[in-house]
């Protein structure tokens, strides 16, 4: 009878034993549940800085498309330098109503119309590069109209001499290279007598 009551008391130890173990197991089970939810909750964290980093695309896009946009200028600018001409030049018309020629001299940063003529007259004037621009002109010899690119600028500054002629400070010059290697210069219209939708068209003369 003893031992009866004896097994019968381990057993009942053992019993409660095992529903203590329950609780602990749940628990560490709701722990662990937890453990992921918080995980999740980071999450969106992770979006954020996701979304931070699309947002700098639009900058760097804008970056890229101004570097193309300047090299893309760079490629198309056809600068000249007084060195490929000794730093003198004279440019010759050919037509009616227009200047016999122009002298160009950087040594002594002066233009001069019609040289050795009784119409000279000598300016100051500037040389530079410019940003690159197209420009309609009659071409030299057969006065088709052309478009060309051109980078470098002549400003007409005041009248040091010779005789006065507004229209030979009626505009900016440039010069350019011409498809056959030479330099060409690009200058108003003098004569004018053109179309209306001509009027922005300007002459091409060669050396």
């Amino acid at each position: 009878m003893k031992k009866i009551l004896v097994l019968s008391f381990f057993v009942l130890v053992l019993m409660s034993g095992c529903g203590s173990d329950s609780p602990n197991g749940e628990s560490s089970e709701a722990s662990s549940s937890g453990g992921a939810t918080t995980e999740r909750s980071l999450r969106p964290t992770d979006n954020s800085s996701s979304g931070a980093q699309t947002s700098e695309s639009p900058t760097n896009s804008t970056e890229n498309s101004t570097t193309q946009t300047t090299s893309s200028e760079d490629a198309l600018a056809d600068t000249v330098s007084s060195s490929e001409f000794g730093g003198y030049a004279t440019f010759y018309f050919n037509g009616m109503n227009v200047p016999d020629s122009i002298n160009i001299n950087t040594t002594t940063n002066q233009l001069t119309f019609n040289v050795n003529t009784a119409t000279q007259a000598v300016y100051n004037f500037t040389m530079e590069n410019v940003p690159v621009r197209p420009v309609r002109l009659f071409s030299a010899n057969t006065n088709v109209i052309r478009t060309v690119n051109v980078s470098t600028r002549l400003t007409i500054g005041s009248q040091l001499s010779g005789s006065t002629n507004a229209n030979n400070q009626s505009g900016t010059l440039y010069l350019f290279h011409n498809a056959n290697g030479g330099l060409s210069l690009a200058t108003p219209n003098y004569a004018g007598n053109v179309p209306a939708d001509q009027a922005d068209v300007m002459i091409e003369v060669l050396q």
